[in-house]
């Protein structure tokens, strides 16, 4: 039976066990993760059995009005369990969520069939490098632009160097360039979630902190790459866009991927809206596969939105 289990009342042991243990699982998913990466610990869940299942709900109020939505930074969310969850599982999951929810924006992991689902469904996708191969192979795979652009950074005397200490600079180098964009909404509590479960994951031995230097030892780029369960994250990462012609993001992740190569596991790139982006991950061989972003709202909240925008106009 699927119960609706307050924070307070999750235990963090048979939780972490569950999400660890899933056919999809994820550290970021773990108890200690999603207090970081909501603050204040803000998400409830729905647990079947003697967490058998489960599936996080975090949880924010605008107006009034009780939402679910997926953190920023978290790649992979939905129900977690042993083996794939079935379409109907995955429907009585989401009818179990409380009315008080009003909006259901959650992203699913491919273990959650949800062909049932009677929910606007966007379909997103992310790309996939197998490891269990030699990098010289691995790197047949990748396009022609791509060696162009690794062969042209090579040419600026680049160093890639491992180190916790680069964690705050390499944020920084995403504020104060890309994070200025306004197609990126990221706040100040944002980074600050991305800090702190990012140092959890340093502390658990699950995180590279990679920053690529020029000789003058000027941080050009950094990446934060999580060493999930199944496969390495290229989780969060951050460019000094004044020197782009350096081709450093490029030089990281080939540099990366050379370390990592012959290994049992998959990087992966984590996806993009961006096409640009999405390109360059296809370029170093990625596979794209698909992951779906639940979008939903509740009967009735459309009217209740347009009632506080009418009360709201009339204040102003």
């Amino acid at each position: 039976m699927i119960h609706f289990v307050q924070h307070q009342d999750i235990d963090p042991v048979l939780w972490d066990r569950a999400v660890l243990g899933a056919a999809c699982p994820t550290v970021l998913a773990t108890y200690q993760l999603l207090d970081a990466l909501t603050g204040d610990a803000q998400w409830d869940a729905l647990v079947e059995d003697d967490y058998k299942a489960v599936l996080p709900l975090p949880y924010r109020t605008k107006a009034g009005i009780a939402y679910i939505y997926t953190p920023f930074f978290m790649p992979r969310m939905g129900i977690f369990a042993p083996q794939p969850v079935d379409a109907q599982t995955t429907l009585d999951f989401f009818n179990a969520i409380p009315d008080k929810f009003r909006q259901v924006d959650l992203l699913l992991n491919p273990g959650n069939d949800a062909t049932l689902l009677p929910l606007e469904k966007v379909e997103l996708v992310s790309h996939v490098t197998y490891l269990n191969r030699p990098y010289d192979e691995m790197a047949k795979s990748f396009s022609t632009n791509t060696r162009r652009n690794i062969k042209a950074a090579e040419k600026h005397f680049l160093t890639i160097e491992k180190n916790k200490k680069f964690l705050e600079p390499i944020i920084s180098l995403f504020k104060d360039n890309r994070g200025k964009s306004r197609s990126v909404h990221y706040k100040s509590q944002d980074y600050q979630h991305l800090t702190d479960a990012a140092k959890l994951l340093i502390k658990e031995k699950r995180l590279d902190v990679v920053g690529v230097f020029n000789p003058d030892q000027r941080l050009m780029a950094g990446a934060l790459m999580v060493r999930d369960v199944d496969r390495v994250w290229f989780w969060f990462s951050g460019r000094d866009e004044s020197v782009a012609e350096t081709k450093p993001m490029f030089f990281l992740i080939n540099e990366y991927l050379k370390k990592l190569g012959n290994c049992d596991t998959l990087f992966d790139f984590n996806g993009s809206t961006n096409a640009n982006v999405a390109r360059m991950y296809k370029g170093f061989g990625g596979l794209p596969y698909p992951v779906t972003m639940l979008t939903h709202s509740r009967k009735g909240l459309s009217a209740v939105m347009k009632l506080k925008k009418k009360i709201a106009n009339t204040l102003r």
